[in-house]
């Protein structure tokens, strides 16, 4: 079996399982001697895509390397932890930890999890100088092999052969590294599955380039910032680094929704209700826009015998028909005594079940990095064996969402 995957892997090319792909859904793109007819294929999807001339991309050394890292099958094997898993505290455990090189573990997880996973949390190295990484590999290409299944010259192979044999901490080396990770990680996707990556100024532009280019640009969720500390550095050289960033992607955003968050005793305690609504407890909002309509420009009179008009250059929310319509039902507040500006009342039994997710993580909601120290000290009996953890609250708050 391992000799059927070796022989396979020396006919692998980066663009293999790409071409397979286009080679089942295109055959007539393909000539007979197996080479792939671009011109035919833009003919093909012309009529329904518009096929862009220009454009830009990420592009580094060791990009197509990575993809053939990615395209080939792995030769190792997964044995399990007999004496581990015959615990009495792990007999009924339906979880997996796979220990090793996470590019053969995301291989060995493809072949029973390939478009099965809803969510991905990962920390990857964040290429600091002082983190630890170094990209090695040892799958003991010859420069000769490289050239030819790469397509590259002589020299860009030994450049790719330095980067991967004695060690590199460059911006390519860990492109090259994140890039067939993430690949694999893409495919174990569900199509409304989604990945959260940890990541620090560092690298975080380049990973947003890269992931641009894995999952695409248009799957993009969002940047979360995390608050890591809630007090300043004050020994930093130029300004006190609070926060990480996660970077989100879904494996298609048409398809993701983010769940709402449960809503705490702080934000249930802002609904209220003094005027002893019988909808029960609401809250007020400003009823006012700065998209200026005149039609929605006109004075309002309070109970009080006040007149409102609204602040010079915006208007009102609604036009004043919708105005009365509200007045009627009760939803416009005017505060205790009558007089204030008019503000919509919104009832908690109408609003969404729940708090959608904001893009900024404060410390107090989601931990910091001393929490997460503390955390692994625990685990571990007081020893600290991972030098940047990140804290449970933290993955808990991605899960949720």
């Amino acid at each position: 079996m391992i000799k059927d995957i070796i022989q396979q892997n020396e006919n692998t090319t980066p663009n293999s399982q790409q071409l397979a792909v286009l080679k089942e859904h295109f055959p007539a793109c393909f000539k007979t001697d197996g080479s792939f007819d671009v011109e035919r294929f833009k003919a093909e999807i012309a009529a329904t895509t518009n096929v862009v001339q220009e454009g830009y991309e990420l592009k580094f050394l060791g990009k197509s390397y990575a993809k053939l890292l990615a395209s080939t099958e792995t030769t190792t094997v997964i044995q399990p932890n007999k004496a581990h898993n015959s615990l009495p505290e792990n007999a009924n455990s339906e979880n997996i930890y796979i220990s090793g090189d996470n590019l053969d573990g995301l291989k060995h997880l493809l072949k029973s999890y390939n478009g099965a996973i809803k969510c991905i949390y990962i920390d990857p190295p964040y290429n600091t100088g002082s983190d630890g990484f170094v990209y090695f590999d040892n799958f003991n290409y010859t420069k000769e092999s490289l050239q030819e299944k790469l397509s590259v010259s002589e020299e860009e192979a030994e450049r790719i052969l330095e980067l991967t044999k004695r060690g590199s901490a460059s911006h390519s080396a860990w492109l090259m590294f994140m890039y067939s990770r993430l690949l694999l990680s893409r495919d174990l996707l569900t199509d409304d599955g989604v990945i959260f990556i940890s990541i620090d100024d560092n690298e975080q532009a380049n990973l947003k380039l890269l992931c641009d280019d894995v999952f695409g640009e248009e799957n993009f969720v969002t940047n979360v910032i995390w608050e890591k500390k809630f007090a300043p550095s004050n020994d930093a050289k130029y300004l006190s680094d609070n926060h990480d960033h996660i970077l989100i992607y879904s494996r298609n955003k048409l398809q993701w929704k983010p769940n709402l968050l449960v809503r705490n005793g702080d934000a249930l305690n802002r609904y209220k209700n003094p005027d002893e609504d019988p909808r029960g407890n609401w809250v007020s909002g400003d009823m006012t826009v700065k998209t200026y309509s005149p039609a929605y420009d006109y004075p309002i009179t309070t109970p009080s015998g006040r007149i409102v008009d609204p602040p010079k250059g915006i208007c009102w929310r609604f036009p004043k028909d919708k105005f009365e319509e509200l007045i009627q039902d009760n939803r416009v507040w005017f505060g205790e005594s009558g007089e204030n500006v008019p503000r919509l009342k919104r009832f908690l039994s109408e609003v969404k079940d729940g708090i959608t997710p904001l893009t900024i993580w404060k410390h107090t909601d989601v931990g910091h990095n001393q929490e997460a120290f503390q955390e692994i000290r625990k685990l571990f009996n007081g020893d600290q064996f991972f030098s940047t953890p990140k804290p449970i609250r933290l993955i808990k708050q991605c899960i949720r969402i």
